[in-house]
């Protein structure tokens, strides 16, 4: 993969960040808190924050400082590619089927298994402030072996002290 390879060599660990951990930074504005903001930017463009695209057309439904923000930091979300689809079917076996037929049925978007698909394809340590019960991502990231840390646990990982 092209993003991983920039990090290569330089131990630099990729998160994968989730629709819920970035709405959960709104408490966080950027003229009290600039280093958060100045960190999670300079991660975006080493590579270190990714994100599906489908977490963008999750933020842009509803138009606030967090969308505006996704919106000028595009570069950390990325495209469906061939490697995220083929890991949809073994993350589709985690899902109870009630799950999957109703998240897929409704109009708009489900990231969730997009999350994991590029944390799998990308070896990233997912970032998700959703529960640990049936269905969600932390529960659905462990059957599959992946890291999934909550936003606090992100800020310790990351060095963000206040």
């Amino acid at each position: 993969m092209e993003r991983q390879l920039k990090l290569e060599g330089v131990g630099a660990k990729v998160f994968c960040i989730d629709t819920s951990a970035l709405f959960n930074l709104k408490p966080y504005p950027k003229d009290i808190f600039p280093s958060l903001w100045s960190k999670l930017e300079g991660m975006i463009k080493t590579g270190e924050l990714i994100s599906p695209r489908e977490v963008l057309n999750e933020v842009n439904v509803g138009k606030d400082e967090i969308s505006a923000w996704c919106n000028r930091n595009k570069k950390m979300f990325i495209d469906i590619d061939e490697c995220q689809r083929q890991e949809i079917q073994n993350i589709k076996a985690k899902y109870t089927y009630d799950c999957w037929i109703r998240e897929t049925s409704k109009p708009g978007f489900w990231a969730d298994p997009w999350i994991i698909a590029l944390s799998i394809c990308d070896d990233a340590i997912i970032v998700a402030d959703e529960s640990n019960r049936q269905d969600r991502i932390p529960t659905i990231a462990a059957a599959l072996n992946r890291n999934c840390i909550n936003l606090y646990d992100f800020f310790r990982q990351i060095g963000i002290k206040y």
